[in-house]
């Protein structure tokens, strides 16, 4: 796989965490959907760095499997954010309970904190290499 195909998942990784960021400040809209948005953005994050390894990243939303397939150098696995409530999110932010619901707005807030941390360290990784990952625009 191209270095390009990497750019474009890391694109699409800062995009997605840009949404979830200006939807945190939109009161009408319920924080399970920046909540959903920064677990893609963490999902996409991995892919990158799976992808410019000259892998198809696989077809997967769970984190901890996409964390352990991301290259030992780009150092993800010291990066601190809790990747079991990243992933978690997929699925409850998408599917909310009908007698609860699945964020409150501090949750997501950390959900997105975390995220960024992820987007931070694999866009470093990017740069480290001389990929201008922190220069990069969204998709």
């Amino acid at each position: 796989m191209p270095p390009e195909a990497a750019l474009w998942w890391l694109r699409t990784a800062i995009g997605d965490l840009a949404a979830a960021r200006v939807l945190l400040t939109v009161a009408a809209v319920p924080p399970r959907q920046a909540a959903y948005l920064a677990q893609q953005a963490a999902e996409k994050a991995f892919k990158a760095t799976i992808a410019l390894q000259g892998d198809e990243p696989p077809l997967t939303h769970d984190l901890l499997f996409l964390l352990q397939r991301s290259p030992d150098d780009a150092a993800l696995r010291g990066v601190l954010v809790d990747v079991v409530a990243l992933s978690g999110a997929q699925a409850v932010a998408r599917y909310p309970q009908p007698d609860e619901p699945p964020y409150d707005l501090e949750e997501a807030e950390e959900l997105v904190a975390d995220a960024s941390r992820l987007v931070i360290a694999v866009q470093a990784y990017f740069d480290g290499l001389g990929l201008g990952g922190t220069g990069l625009a969204p998709v």
